[in-house]
Formats: C-alpha cells, structure tokens, sequence
C-alpha cells in the first residue's frame, strides 16, 4: 500500500496572507528603481564627465592656441611699438624741419614783398605822396646849404629869392636824364619780371645821382621848399599830359588868385621881364605854361594832377584845374 502523505494542515503562519505578498512585491519594486536611477544616474554622470572632459580638452586646445596667438601679436606689437616710435621721431624731425622752413618761407615772402612794394613804387607810384620828402635828411642839408634857411619868415623879399636860388641850383647841378628800362617785379617770385621806360626816383637818389628827368627834378625842388618853408605854405607837382606825352613841373599858390610855376626840366619859372621870380593869375599862368610846353606834348596839353606829401588831386580837365585853384 502506498503510503500517503500524511493529512497535515500546515500551520496558518506559514501560508502567506493576501496583504502580504504586496508588500513584498513593493519592496522589490523600489529597489529597482532605486537601481535603475542609480544607474542612470552613474551613466549621465559619466557622459558628462566624458562630455566635460571632451570640452575640457577642446578648451585648453584653444587656450593653448591663444596664447601662441597672443605670443604672436605681442611680438607684433612689440615690433609696432618700435615702428611707432621710430615714426615718430622722424615725424618729430620733420616737423621741426617744417616749422623751420616756414619760419624761413614766411620771412622770405615778407621781405619779398617788401623789396617788391620798393621796387614797384618807382614805376607803378603807388604812393605819390612818399615820394615828396622834406625832412629827407640830404634834402634838409642842401636846402640850409643853398640858401642858408629862412632867417626871418616875416621877409618875404627873402623868402622869393631864396626859392629862386633853389630853383637855379636844382637847374644847374641835376643834369637831365631820360629814364632806361627798369623792372617791375611781379606778385609772385616765380613770375616774370617786366621792364618799363618809365620810373620815379626819391630826391635823395637824385641828388646821388646828380640825374633825373622832369619828375624827379620836380619832386626834388618841391621837397626842398617844403623844407625850406617848414611846410607852412604849400607848394605841389603839377603834371600836364598832351596826345604826344607828358611833364612834370613844380607850383605854389599866392594870395590874390595868382600862381606861380617852376620847371626846371623845362628852364621855365614864372618870372618879370627882368627875369625876377614872381607869380601870375591862375588862368593865365597856367596857360603860358601850357602854351609853352604845346609844340613837345601837343596842342591838346592839359593840367592832369597836382601832387605833394600832403595832397593828390586829378582833373578831367585844365578849367577844373582853373577854378579849383581859385576856390581853395
């Protein structure tokens, strides 16, 4: 007979209960998760370590390469700096060469311009008035020379004869010379020089030269009595000017509306039969003078200006001329 297995009814404690197993099966669950995020965890710690570590290297990578780039632009600069300096030194240099020529082209035009406005003045007279110098120094010295000064302004027998005197020295001591060519420089030094026929000369190059033509004489004789006179009473160049030419002579003034007129380029003065300085009225003064001087500068001669150091006056025509003298 087969033996049976006995009928034991195993002990309640030892069957699982139905709340039980659950638990268990929780339990098992949780470490499984825990697990798993665990392991997650370990595996994205890991990538980013490899993936930091990737970056790391990379970065150093180019760290190492900025710093040979930076080694290399600071020999560049280095090398800059040098180049800088050395540029500026010789910018320093040149500057100083260039403020230095400029000192030197600004002192060159100046005096340029200068010797220019000198040169000029004789042909193109600028200035008339400078050209009438009484207190020109040689001017003074001939004048107390001549006629030894006015002694007493309150003679006028002496005064007359004293202009004569000037007259007749100026007359007998300047001899007559036509002008040469001479130059005129132009507003540029690299421009062209021009030559012209006809130029001034300052008394005191006259009296130099001991020469001059009608101008210069003219000018000579009016500086002289204006220095004689102390410029009290006045006395000017008269320029006349015809179809064939011009002249310069000298004048002055007297009391009553008369005039009288010195030209010693023209041996002409104002005279009485006896050949005594006098003067005449204005008007017909000024028309012997004319008359004389019709056949060299033709029948059309007319008064053109008068001039002295204080005075420039045109005229379109000689009775302009006439009645301005009678209304000064």
């Amino acid at each position: 007979m087969e033996n049976e297995a006995p009928n034991v009814t195993p002990p309640p404690s030892l069957e699982p209960s139905p709340t039980q197993a659950p638990r268990k099966r929780s339990r098992l669950n949780k470490w499984h998760v825990v697990t798993v995020v665990l392991g997650v965890i370990v595996i994205v710690q890991a990538l980013l370590y490899v993936s930091l570590t990737v970056s790391y290297n990379s970065l150093d990578s180019q760290h190492e390469k900025l710093l040979s780039e930076h080694d290399v632009l600071e020999n560049s600069y280095s090398s800059l700096q040098s180049s800088h300096n050395s540029l500026q030194s010789s910018y320093d240099s040149l500057s100083s060469s260039y403020y230095s020529l400029k000192s030197d082209y600004d002192s060159f035009v100046s005096d340029y311009s200068s010797l220019r406005s000198e040169v000029n003045q004789r042909t193109q007279q600028l200035d008339v008035k400078a050209f009438i110098t009484p207190n020109d120094l040689a001017v003074k010295n001939l004048v107390l020379q001549v006629t030894g000064g006015w002694s007493n302004p309150n003679d006028w027998d002496e005064y007359w004869i004293d202009v004569k005197a000037m007259y007749d020295w100026v007359v007998n001591n300047i001899e007559y010379r036509y002008d040469g060519l001479y130059p005129t420089l132009p507003s540029e030094p690299s421009g062209t020089v021009e030559y012209r026929q006809e130029m001034w000369q300052f008394s005191s190059e006259t009296l130099n030269l001991n020469k001059g033509d009608c101008e210069d004489v003219a000018i000579l004789l009016t500086s002289m009595i204006l220095s004689y006179n102390g410029g009290k009473y006045p006395v000017e160049c008269i320029e006349i000017t015809g179809s064939l030419g011009g002249h310069v002579g000298v004048q002055f003034p007297v009391t009553g509306n008369k005039l009288t007129i010195l030209d010693p380029a023209g041996n002409y003065y104002t005279q009485t039969w006896y050949g005594s300085l006098t003067s005449e009225d204005v008007s017909t003064e000024i028309n012997n003078w004319l008359n004389h001087w019709k056949p060299d500068l033709g029948s059309d001669v007319r008064v053109d200006s008068v001039f002295s150091n204080t005075l420039v006056k045109s005229f379109s025509s000689t009775s302009e001329y006439v009645s301005w003298m009678y209304n000064r």
